[in-house]
């Protein structure tokens, strides 16, 4: 029987995801070397590749990082035993935080750049970033939608439309640089104004017939 290794530094790991996302986001992946990134994390070739197969895998493992660093409230299990006005909320400033995050709107750039090349990293990046997202808060949303507590009959349609609707123009526009980064304020109302209008739009009939009755 062989000995197990040496188990892997967590501290070195994420040397080697900061130092490729600056990477990355200098040079572009295509120019990225592995070579560099062990450079660049200050890291041996031999550590590079004990936690990192190749280049694609650490990019996917990148983007992972980055959702997990930036997108607070993405436990769908724990915000199913949420109300339904708390948990989008919840999620809402957390997936605002994550998309007008400059690390990720310099990826977002990187992305779009290279899709005409390299189809299969843009698939990589929506397979661990927006798909699960998506998956998950349609999977919140069939929950609430069981229980009575919300409407709604196309989860995935209505997980899209949410998602969407936070984003906004306002994200098209930071991606275009032609409009200054919003405040946490600006935000804040921003996500209690989607998360309202979700909810009219979602409601069930006898929370309608509440509302109407005021």
């Amino acid at each position: 029987m062989r000995a197990p290794g040496r188990p892997k530094d967590p501290e070195k790991r994420v040397a080697i995801l900061d130092a490729a996302g600056r990477l990355f986001l200098q040079l572009g992946f295509d120019r990225t070397t592995m070579d560099a990134i062990a450079a660049e994390a200050e890291v041996s070739k031999l550590t590079l590749y004990s936690h990192f197969a190749d280049k694609e895998g650490l990019f996917r493992a990148l983007i992972a990082y980055k959702c997990g660093e930036h997108f607070e409230g993405r436990d769908f299990e724990q915000l199913a035993g949420l109300p339904p006005q708390e948990a989008l909320t919840r999620l809402g400033n957390g997936f605002v935080g994550l998309m007008f995050h400059a690390d990720v709107l310099a990826m977002y750039r990187v992305l779009v750049a290279g899709a005409t090349q390299d189809a299969g990293l843009n698939r990589a990046f929506y397979e661990i970033g927006p798909e699960p997202t998506i998956a998950g808060l349609a999977g919140l949303l069939a929950h609430y939608h069981n229980h009575s507590l919300l409407n709604v009959p196309k989860p995935t349609l209505a997980a899209d439309h949410f998602l969407c609707m936070l984003q906004g123009c306002r994200h098209f526009r930071r991606l275009l640089n032609i409009e200054a980064e919003p405040s946490a304020r600006q935000l804040k109302d921003h996500v209690k104004d989607c998360v309202a209008m979700f909810l009219r739009a979602y409601a069930t009939r006898a929370s309608s017939s509440r509302r109407s009755s005021r």
